[in-house]
């Protein structure tokens, strides 16, 4: 089984690529973070920002862990902003029959502030500053970084496509 997160900024064009892999990846299932946890559920838990967040990605954790024990799919993917703590322990999943890649998006900052247009909030604004202060568009631990300014969704999903082509023939009993 192949496990692979489009990690980077937000408005880096995470879920937006990972649609368009929904479609095109035969035997997968795309998990949208996002919607495991809402923004009422949390309140209602008496959830903090970064409670929320932990809890959003034990709630992954879990259907990943399920899904690697049930092999219904090939590949398992989502799109989320991580370190390198989370990096690390996803990499632990790996086994014989398990393979987990990051790969990033990775616009300038304007074009993902551009990208938020006048619907962007204030947090969303100062979140960004704060991702590419962090370096979330560029990690060291990454295995592919895209630089998709001058690109369309369609077009980073290729890119994406040819790595896991090129993934699928070092490792061709996963997927």
């Amino acid at each position: 089984m192949l496990i692979l997160n489009i990690n980077g900024p937000i408005n880096a064009g995470k879920t937006t690529v990972s649609r368009i892999l929904e479609k095109l990846l035969p035997d997968s299932l795309f998990i949208e973070v996002d919607n495991l946890l809402s923004e009422d559920e949390a309140k209602q838990l008496g959830l903090s920002m970064d409670e929320a967040f932990c809890e959003s990605v034990d709630r992954l954790e879990r259907l990943i862990l399920k899904e690697k024990e049930e092999k219904r799919h090939s590949v398992v993917f989502f799109a989320y902003p991580i370190g390198r703590e989370y990096y690390d322990r996803w990499k632990g999943y790996e086994d014989e029959h398990t393979r987990f890649f990051n790969v990033t998006l990775s616009p300038s900052e304007e074009e993902c502030l551009r990208r938020g247009g006048d619907d962007m909030s204030v947090w969303e604004h100062d979140r960004i500053l704060q991702m590419y202060e962090e370096g979330c568009h560029n990690p060291g631990f990454s295995d592919l970084i895209i630089h998709n300014d001058n690109q369309t969704p369609e077009e980073t999903a290729r890119v994406v496509l040819d790595f896991l082509e090129k993934i699928k023939t070092e490792f061709n009993d996963l997927f």
